[in-house]
């Protein structure tokens, strides 16, 4: 069995996460790992049997033994790590986004670094790769209901967040709509051209002070001409909600909450379900590990990754377009072409 010689870059709550998921990849072989606090985490780690621990990332670049490095860090330093990681010649894997930066050229010359090195980059979306959502994908790509008109995205987190964590990861349109931005474009396989947004702080109104929002609804318009619809919250108070909708000429698909058991009650009095489940975590568990396999399989066999560096552009524009939206209170147009030439 052919192994991917990996380095990890970043071991907050996300890096940990991951970090256990690539542990269970017989195909990856984990050789060093780095984050700026890894001295909260040495005994843990040692636990686990890892001891080639540092707090420069440039150690695992300068590693001739590592091939392929994930970098699981706070958003503002995604687009250093990955510029210095292509100019290693390493593979990359990174947390989406690239970039919170509204000015995306910044962006656009770290994929140009990425191609110029040769290396692979993976984004990750890893709801692309959820076995609900991935059902969907394929049925409307089978055309089962018919043309796709309408795509409708529910994504609600279940409790609010530090604003320091919100400052270093992206407020609530980069960091947390980001995702369904690329949901929406990849379920109907085509580009968004428009963004109409409202948003305010109907949950937290100190929120206001990191120039941030809890609560969002958006209206969509692809090149193809259908429309999408999102609605995002920072707080729901039953538990982590996702669910996505695609309506078509001859029917509909649609994806709802999970929780812990499909077990329902009914009664004369009422009906009881589980709620959904509570977090991230659980709810993507098996969306995680999948993205993680087809970017190693991409590596392996040669294939193409499962996100690109053109779909975090294509998220970040929507993203940048309706924080304007939400300024001027008028729907803004997002440049559809993507080149790095």
């Amino acid at each position: 069995m052919k192994k991917i010689n990996v380095g990890i870059i970043g071991l907050g709550r996300a890096g940990q996460m991951h970090l256990h998921n690539l542990m269970t990849l017989p195909e990856v072989n984990i050789i060093q790992l780095a984050d700026v606090f890894i001295d909260k985490f040495s005994d843990k780690l040692h636990d686990l049997g890892f001891d080639n621990l540092t707090t420069d990332y440039h150690d695992l670049l300068n590693n001739p033994e590592i091939d392929t490095v994930f970098v699981f860090t706070s958003t503002d330093t995604h687009e250093q790590i990955v510029t210095d990681a292509a100019k290693a010649g390493k593979n990359i894997f990174c947390e989406k986004p690239l970039s919170m930066n509204t000015i995306e050229r910044a962006s656009l010359n770290v994929l140009k670094e990425v191609k110029k090195n040769g290396v692979k980059l993976q984004m990750g979306f890893n709801r692309r790769m959820d076995p609900q959502f991935r059902d969907i994908y394929t049925q409307v790509r089978n055309g089962n209901i018919g043309t796709p008109q309408i795509v409708k995205i529910t994504s609600r987190d279940p409790d609010l967040l530090p604003h320091d964590l919100i400052q270093r990861i992206g407020g609530l349109l980069f960091d947390f709509t980001m995702h369904d931005f690329d949901m929406a474009r990849y379920m109907m396989n085509s580009n968004i051209s428009e963004v109409y947004a409202k948003g305010g702080t109907l949950i937290d109104p100190t929120l206001k002070d990191i120039d941030d929002i809890d609560t969002l609804a958006l209206v969509l318009q692809f090149e193809n001409g259908a429309y999408g619809l999102i609605d995002n919250s920072r707080k729901a108070v039953y538990g982590y909600d996702q669910r996505v909708e695609v309506f078509g000429s001859k029917g509909m698909l649609k994806a709802e909450n999970v929780s812990q058991s499909t077990v329902e009650l009914y009664n004369s009095a009422n009906k009881i379900e589980k709620k959904p489940l509570p977090i991230f975590v659980q709810r993507y568990h098996e969306a995680y590990i999948a993205e993680m396999k087809a970017f190693i399989n991409s590596l392996i066999e040669n294939n193409p990754v499962v996100a690109t560096g053109e779909d975090v552009i294509m998220a970040q524009r929507a993203a940048i377009a309706a924080q304007e939206s939400m300024k001027t209170g008028k729907p803004v147009k997002v440049n559809t072409h993507f080149s790095l030439d």
